[in-house]
C-alpha cells in the first residue's frame, strides 16, 4: 500500500512541474501562457499515472517500464489535445509533446532517485563497522553534490557568448542533471561502498557534467546570429520611420487580497505622431503627463493597452527583437543613473556590441569604441576610466556614444540635459544636431524645458494628463500659442529680470488625477482663458486645424492677448 502512496505522490509531484514547465514552454513559444490550458492538459496526464500506478503494485512490474509507458500514452493523447486546446498545427503540437514529455521523464527519474537517495539518509543500524562507513558515504555525498553543483555551474556560465543566450540558466541544469544523476545512482546502489569509491564516483559525475555542458553549450552558440561592425550609416532624410496610432496606455489600479482591478490610471490616451529621419519631435508639458510612458511603450518597457506601434510600417512585437533593440535606442535623463559604476567606458560602450551583435573579440571591440568616442568629442585616453573620473556632460556624451554603437535609426532623449548645468546643456544639444545633420538620426525628444525644445525639436507635441492638445511646427508653437496651457506653459517661463523678480505667471490649481479625470476638458478647472465657457465642464475638446500643419484639440479656442508670449521665442534661444 505504501507503493501506491508513494506512486500518488510522484504523480501530483510531476503533474505540478508537469503544469509549471508546459506554462515556461508556452510563453517561450509565444503561445497562451496562462494557467488553465497548462493545468487542463497535466490533468488528462494524471489519469494513466494513477491507472498505471495500480498496475505497478498488482504486476509488479519495473519502475522504469512504468515510466517509459506512461510517457508513450501521454505522447499519444497529447497531440490532440495540444491541437485543440492551444488552436496549433500537427507538427508545431508534436515537437511541443515530445519536449515536454522528455523533461517529465527526466523529471520522474530524478524523483525517484530523490527518493531513493532520501531513503539510503534515512536508514539506520547499530553502530557498528558498516554503520560508520553508510556516514561516512553520507558526508562524502553531501560533499561531492554541493562541489559537482558549484563547478558546474562556474563551467555553464563561463565564457563571453554565454551571456548571449537568453535562456542560459537551462543549459546549467542540463549540464548539473548529468553528473548528479550519476552521482545519486551511484550513491543509492553503493550505499556503504560509495564512500569507498568517492574518488572515482565524483570524478566520473564531474566529467560528465562538464562534458554535457560544453556541448550543449557549442550546440546553443551555433544559433547566435553574429554580425558584423559596420560604420556609422547615413540615413536618407525625410523617411518615416516611426507611427503611432491611437495608442492608450493603463495602468491597473488593484485592490484587496485576490488584487482585483477597480480602476486604471490613465497615463496615455489615444495620442498619434509620427517621427522621420532627420527630423526632431519635441515632447513637452507637467511632469507627470505621460511624456515618459509614450517613450517606454515605444521601447517596449510597458505594455500599451490598445493602438499600433510601427517601425519602418511593421507593428512592434510585444518582445523586442534584436533588429528593433539596435535600431531604436534611448539615452536617459540621469548620466550617473545610466553607467554601471564598475565598468569601464570601453565596456560599458561596447555592452550593445556583445549583446546585440555577438562580437567578443576585445581589439575589434576597443577599435570600434575609439571611433564611437570620437564621435562624441572623447579621447582615447578616456577609454579605460571609471564613470566617476567624468564631469556630467562627459558622462551623457558616454551615454550617447552607447546609443549610436549598433547603428541606431531612432534615438529617445528623455530629458537628457536636465541634470547638467546650462553650459553643458548647450554643447549636448549642440553635439545631437552635429550627428543628426550628419548620419540623419530621428529624435524624440522629451523636456519640459521649453527653451530647449525650441532650440532643437522640428515639430512639437503639448501634453496634459495623457492627450495632446497642440501640435505643430517649433515656429507656430512659439509664434501662434493658441491653446491656454500652451500659452499657461510659454508664460510661466521665468526670465532673468534684476528690476522685477517676481515670477509673472503661474498656473493656478493642481493636476488632477489620471485615475479619475474632470469631465470635459481635462484642462478646464485651471483654465483661465477668456474663451473658457460652461461647455469646456462637459463637452469633449475636438481638433480644430489653426493653419497648415498647427492643431489643438479644444472646446473654444482663446485668442493670444499675452505679448510676452509672442516674445518668448527671442529670449528663450540657447547659443
Amino acid at each position: 500500500m505504501s507503493v501506491i502512496i508513494i506512486g500518488m505522490i510522484m504523480a501530483a509531484l510531476t503533474s505540478i512541474f508537469g503544469t509549471f514547465i508546459m506554462r515556461w514552454y508556452a510563453r517561450v513559444k509565444r503561445w497562451d501562457g496562462t494557467l488553465m490550458p497548462a493545468l487542463f492538459v497535466n490533468s488528462v496526464w494524471y489519469l494513466p499515472f494513477f491507472l498505471l500506478e495500480f498496475l505497478f503494485y498488482y504486476l509488479a512490474w519495473e519502475n522504469l517500464l512504468i515510466t517509459l509507458l506512461i510517457t508513450g500514452i501521454n505522447t499519444f493523447i497529447g497531440i490532440p489535445i495540444i491541437m485543440i486546446i492551444y488552436k496549433r498545427k500537427l507538427v508545431d503540437s508534436i515537437f511541443f509533446v515530445i519536449i515536454i514529455q522528455i523533461i517529465l521523464f527526466v523529471i520522474i527519474l530524478m524523483l525517484n532517485l530523490t527518493l531513493k537517495t532520501i531513503n539510503v539518509f534515512l536508514k539506520t543500524s547499530p553502530i557498528d563497522a558498516i554503520n560508520n562507513k553508510l556516514d561516512g558515504s553520507k558526508f562524502s555525498f553531501t560533499f561531492s553534490f554541493i562541489f559537482l553543483l558549484g563547478l558546474s555551474v562556474l563551467v555553464a556560465y563561463w565564457g563571453d557568448k554565454i551571456q548571449l543566450i537568453k535562456h542560459r540558466n537551462l543549459i546549467a541544469m542540463i549540464g548539473i542533471m548529468g553528473g548528479i544523476f550519476y552521482l545519486m545512482f551511484t550513491f543509492t546502489s553503493q550505499e556503504e561502498n560509495f564512500f569507498s569509491n568517492i574518488f572515482q564516483n565524483v570524478i566520473i559525475s564531474l566529467a560528465s557534467s562538464i562534458i554535457i555542458t560544453i556541448i550543449v553549450k557549442q550546440i546553443v552558440y551555433k544559433t547566435i546570429p553574429y554580425k558584423t561592425l559596420r560604420e556609422l550609416n547615413v540615413l536618407e532624410k525625410g523617411k518615416q520611420l516611426l507611427k503611432v496610432k491611437d495608442l492608450h496606455v493603463y495602468y491597473p489600479f488593484l485592490k484587496g487580497t485576490l488584487k482585483r482591478q477597480v480602476g486604471a490610471v490613465k497615463a496615455v490616451t489615444g495620442v498619434s505622431f509620427e517621427v522621420k529621419t532627420g527630423e526632431t519631435l519635441g515632447l513637452v508639458g507637467e511632469s507627470g503627463c505621460g511624456k515618459t510612458t509614450i517613450a517606454n511603450a515605444i521601447l517596449g518597457l510597458v505594455d500599451k493597452t490598445s493602438g499600433e506601434i510601427l517601425f519602418h510600417d511593421e507593428p512592434i512585437p510585444p518582445e523586442y527583437s534584436s533588429y528593433l533593440r539596435q535600431k531604436i535606442q534611448i539615452v536617459f535623463q540621469d548620466p550617473d543613473a545610466s553607467l554601471n559604476p564598475r565598468l569601464k567606458v570601453v565596456d560599458i560602450i561596447a555592452e550593445p556590441l556583445k549583446n546585440l551583435l555577438g562580437i567578443t573579440n576585445n581589439m575589434q571591440i576597443r577599435r570600434h569604441v575609439l571611433k564611437l568616442l570620437d564621435q562624441v568629442s572623447l579621447k582615447r585616453e578616456h577609454m579605460d576610466r571609471y564613470p566617476h573620473e567624468f564631469s556630467g556632460g562627459q558622462k551623457q556624451r558616454i551615454i550617447i556614444a552607447r546609443a549610436l554603437a549598433c547603428n541606431p535609426e531612432l534615438i529617445i532623449l528623455d530629458e537628457p540635459t536636465s541634470a547638467l548645468d546650462v553650459s553643458v546643456q548647450a554643447q549636448i544639444l549642440n553635439l545631437l544636431k552635429e550627428l543628426q545633420e550628419k548620419y540623419g538620426y530621428g529624435f524624440m525628444f522629451i523636456t519640459h524645458n521649453l527653451a530647449v525644445v525650441n532650440h532643437i525639436a522640428d515639430r512639437i507635441y503639448v501634453m496634459y494628463l495623457g492627450k495632446f492638445v497642440e501640435v505643430g511646427d517649433t515656429e507656430q508653437i512659439f509664434s501662434n500659442p493658441t491653446h491656454p496651457y500652451t500659452q499657461a506653459l510659454l508664460a510661466s517661463q521665468t526670465e532673468i529680470d534684476p528690476y522685477n523678480q517676481e515670477i509673472s505667471y503661474v498656473i493656478e490649481g493642481e493636476v488632477p488625477s489620471p485615475i479619475a479625470p474632470p469631465p470635459g476638458c481635462f484642462f478646464n478647472p485651471r483654465c483661465s482663458s477668456d474663451a473658457r465657457t460652461k461647455e469646456c465642464e462637459f463637452e469633449l475638446p475636438h481638433e480644430m486645424k489653426i493653419e497648415d500643419g498647427h492643431y489643438i484639440w479644444c472646446v473654444n479656442p482663446p485668442i493670444i492677448k499675452n505679448e510676452q508670449i509672442s516674445d518668448f521665442k527671442e529670449s528663450s534661444t540657447i547659443e
